[in-house]
């Protein structure tokens, strides 16, 4: 036990390199909240069957998906607060629809074609 205890004061400048960041996570909650609701599904689903490019696409579309999922409303603090991950990262939405805003925001059509414009709320 004491070997373990040197080597591990033997390493306590690593372990420091994370107190120059203070605004950085100290753990792996969110991340790992992710990944276990991508494995449950994943595992409902039996994995994947088929080629590498349809279990990327899979993935790909399970991942959009979760970006547009609405947040639960009685979670909110405010009706005010943001609906989605999606209007959270970009401060505004297409449509107020979830639904509506993805196939808005994952079409061809909603880029113009290879043109920037810029992006405008619905107000309907």
């Amino acid at each position: 036990m004491l070997t373990k205890i040197l080597n591990l004061s033997v390493k306590a400048s690593q372990f420091t390199i994370a107190y120059d960041f203070p605004a950085a996570h100290r753990s792996s909650n969110m991340p790992d909240r992710l990944m276990n609701y991508q494995d449950r599904i994943l595992d409902s689903m039996q994995y994947f069957h088929g080629h590498q490019d349809s279990a990327n696409l899979a993935l790909r579309a399970m991942a959009m998906l979760w970006n547009f999922h609405p947040y639960a409303r009685r979670s909110q603090p405010t009706p005010t607060a943001t609906v989605s991950p999606f209007e959270e990262l970009n401060a505004f939405y297409y449509h107020p629809n979830w639904l509506r805003n993805f196939l808005i925001a994952s079409s061809i059509n909603g880029r113009g074609g290879g043109k920037f414009r810029k992006h405008t709320i619905s107000q309907n």
